[in-house]
């Protein structure tokens, strides 16, 4: 691993998301705002964290470009990622306060109008879909994992962790996936997170670690629409993206949008028309990360990706974007054209790339 790799290792491990980002108070606050004696007046939580402004003081998120022996398109590659980490840096800095969302936008962007109309238009179809029975443990689930994992030939480990706000993470740096030990799963649920966290996730890191650039495999700046655009994209062509879990990307959109504007139980409310208090409050808490007194406006802008990506790789299928150089590595939209020159120039051996079992028999991608 060359010298700017390992710098840009160091920096992903510092800058982790769901660590700065997760309030050390969540379950006490989740009990507090669903207790039955508060159901006529909610609230809003006030979330705490371990993350302090003073931490990010001194940190320098630079790499050693001038050292880079590589073409000058690679290098502006890691450029942009160097830009991407500094506004990282400051949104960090921000946790708890009010320049938190404004720096979130800057990274991933937020919702239009036109997003949240759309959202609305999938929650209203989907209004009576309740959630699917969970029965599968995480301990069972890692199980389908490792299969899945064996049979398209990556190595990842499976670690089981206590406490995480999400029930599972691909981490492209160390290449661990971790899955939340408290965690139930459906058997749809099994289904879809196997295309999504292996066929999409594991594999973009695996076709990535091909180039002789280790930007390609932990994500190059603004991957992330593209990452989950996939992700879902492939639930779908699968048959594996079921009503329940097409309304929860609706409702991360519309919740992420209205945040935007509104405080937790405002969005809180809105949300049950179409949700269980559970599920709203779910909701809602991931889009209300990086809040302090989650009572004013401001969001963790990134969830809306999972209802919007979707469309942006149709429309990306649509103007004869190639979808293997897209999952040729954790790269944005824009740089899908890179790696096709790339692979032109013999920079990458496309011979050990993988692909999901459904990506065989996508014509639109074969046309391309």
């Amino acid at each position: 691993m060359n010298a700017t790799d390992k710098k840009l290792r160091s920096l992903l491990q510092q800058l982790t998301l769901g660590q700065v980002v997760k309030p050390t108070n969540l379950l006490e606050e989740k009990k507090a705002f669903l207790h039955p004696r508060f159901s006529n007046k909610k609230k809003s939580p006030s979330f705490k964290y371990k993350n302090t402004p003073s931490n990010w003081i001194d940190f320098k998120p630079i790499l050693p470009l001038e050292s880079m022996d590589a073409p000058d398109e690679v290098v502006e590659i890691y450029r942009e990622k160097q830009l991407e980490l500094d506004r990282t840096k400051n949104m960090f800095a921000a946790v708890g306060s009010d320049k938190f969302t404004q720096y979130a936008i800057e990274i991933f962007g937020a919702p239009t109008a036109e997003d949240a109309q759309q959202a609305h238009r999938v929650l209203e179809k989907f209004s009576n879909v309740i959630p699917p029975e969970r029965n599968c443990s995480a301990e069972d689930f890692a199980k389908f994992l490792e299969a899945r994992l064996e049979k398209l030939g990556i190595s990842m480990d499976i670690k089981l962790v206590s406490s995480m706000a999400t029930k599972i993470s691909v981490d492209s740096v160390s290449r661990v996936i971790h899955l939340n030990r408290n965690a139930l799963f459906a058997p749809q649920e099994v289904k879809r997170l196997l295309v999504h966290e292996i066929d999409v996730h594991a594999v973009r890191i695996h076709n990535g670690s091909c180039f002789p650039w280790g930007i390609f495999s932990m994500g190059t700046a603004g991957y992330r629409e593209a990452e989950e655009g996939l992700a879902v994209h492939f639930e779908r062509y699968s048959d594996h993206l079921y009503p329940f879990q097409e309304k929860i990307y609706a409702g991360r959109c519309l919740a992420v949008y209205l945040s935007l504007s509104a405080g937790f139980t405002e969005v809180f409310e809105e949300l049950l028309v179409y949700f269980d208090e559970e599920t709203a409050y779910t909701i809602v808490e991931r889009v209300k990360r990086g809040l302090a007194d989650t009572s004013r406006s401001g969001a963790l802008t990134k969830e809306f990706h999972y209802f919007t990506g979707p469309n942006r790789v149709q429309s990306f299928l649509h103007t004869k974007g190639n979808l293997k150089m897209l999952m040729g590595g954790k790269i944005a939209f824009k740089h899908a054209k890179l790696i096709v020159r790339f692979v032109q120039k013999g920079f990458v051996d496309t011979s050990n790339w993988i692909f999901p079992v459904e990506m065989n028999n996508d014509k639109e991608s074969e046309q391309t």
